[in-house]
């Protein structure tokens, strides 16, 4: 991860351990959000989900359409909440299924 990954990242797994019972309250599994791409690294990408600033999400590359990259720092996707990771305090993200909506900058 490079060091500006880093100083995105900083301070967020606090914040996320602060704020797990909310994020997991208001954000269950199944639930469809809005993110930015915050950081991409070689087994996924770290997201900041709409509304929910506290929250830190992670789309893992085996979640994303077989060939295709990982969406860029900055960009805005929609996805669907997969799974709570307790141990780290992240929010599993996957791509939604959509025909008109997607990636967007």
């Amino acid at each position: 991860m490079s060091p500006d990954a880093w100083s995105l990242l900083d301070g967020r797994a606090e914040r996320a351990k602060s704020s797990w019972s909310a994020t997991t309250s208001l954000l269950p599994v199944g639930t469809r959000v809005r993110a930015r791409v915050l950081a991409t690294m070689p087994f996924g990408v770290f997201a900041e989900i709409d509304g929910q600033p506290n929250a830190l999400a992670l789309m893992e590359i085996t979640t994303l359409p077989p060939g295709s990259e990982p969406p860029p720092v900055g960009v805005h996707l929609d996805a669907v909440v997969i799974d709570h990771a307790a141990h780290n305090w992240q929010v599993r993200l996957r791509p939604a299924e959509s025909r008109t909506q997607g990636l967007s900058d």
